[in-house]
């Protein structure tokens, strides 16, 4: 091969060098070209559903709102009561839990609808523990059945105790003990009624009109302090020398059908 032959060969090598260079360079050219457009297309299908996304989430969010103000929230439906008739709604699904009122609201069948779980002479003390012949009267009451009221009734037994503070200490023990039965129930406490005069005088284990009404202030600060209600029964029937009327009870302490009937009433109307 002479020098005009590998030059001409040079040269061409110099030319196929070049021509790979210059693909070589397309080709790179065109992979970031179609790098660039697809993640430009990532950008705008991301951007496409965020948009979307949020426009149905802002759409519910409107039909939502609209639904809200065409339909408000159903109200409970009103108990009518009354003020003269003892309103068996009211007292539905209640449970009583004391002494001798009690006892005897279930005698004079008052109210129908309710449960009653109460004995004469029954103190707080023995509603907690029992005594020899019954059993705690919360185990009675601990059955399962849920209340929506419960109504608590007791201190006409307990008036002369001579530690007053023993009292309020059971009776709290008793109320908690009641809430964590029926933890969706609302607590009553009712106060201790009057008695007459002549009972009153006689002054009986040191129960008399004077310490019934310091028994009531007492229950009346456990009933705020176990967020309950206080019942302020005595004032439905005491008269205006703070005595029960002397023929509301022949033994002057146990009332008959139509006081109890003014105490429930009282309730009712007073404590909706």
């Amino acid at each position: 091969m002479n020098q005009k032959e590998r030059l001409e060969e040079i040269h061409k090598r110099h030319e196929e060098i070049q021509k790979k260079r210059v693909i070589r360079n397309h080709r790179i050219l065109l992979a970031a070209a179609s790098a660039a457009v697809l993640a430009l297309l990532i950008v705008i299908i991301t951007v496409s559903v965020s948009a979307i996304s949020r426009h149905i989430e802002e759409k519910r969010a409107r039909e939502a709102e609209i639904a809200a103000q065409a339909t408000p929230a159903p109200t409970p439906k009103a108990i009518y009561i009354d003020p003269n008739v003892i309103s068996e709604d009211y007292y539905a699904n209640s449970a009583f839990i004391g002494n001798s009122f009690a006892d005897d609201l279930y005698t004079y069948a008052l109210l129908p609808n309710a449960d009653f779980y109460a004995r004469t002479g029954l103190s707080v003390d023995v509603a907690l523990e029992g005594d020899d012949t019954y059993g705690p009267v919360l185990d009675e009451f601990d059955n399962g059945k849920i209340y929506d009221r419960v109504f608590m009734i007791f201190g006409e037994n307990e008036v002369g105790w001579s530690n007053p503070d023993m009292f309020t200490d059971d009776y709290g023990k008793l109320i908690d003990k009641v809430k964590k039965i029926c933890p969706d129930c609302r607590v009553y406490l009712l106060s201790v009624t009057p008695i007459t005069q002549k009972a009153s005088d006689a002054n009986v284990d040191g129960t008399n009109n004077d310490n019934i009404r310091k028994c009531n202030e007492r229950i009346k600060k456990l009933a705020g302090e176990k967020d309950a209600v206080y019942a302020d029964v005595y004032s439905a029937v005491v008269d205006k020398n703070g005595n029960l009327p002397a023929n509301a009870a022949t033994d002057g302490v146990h009332f008959g059908k139509e006081y109890y009937e003014k105490c429930l009433l009282y309730i009712q109307n007073h404590y909706k």
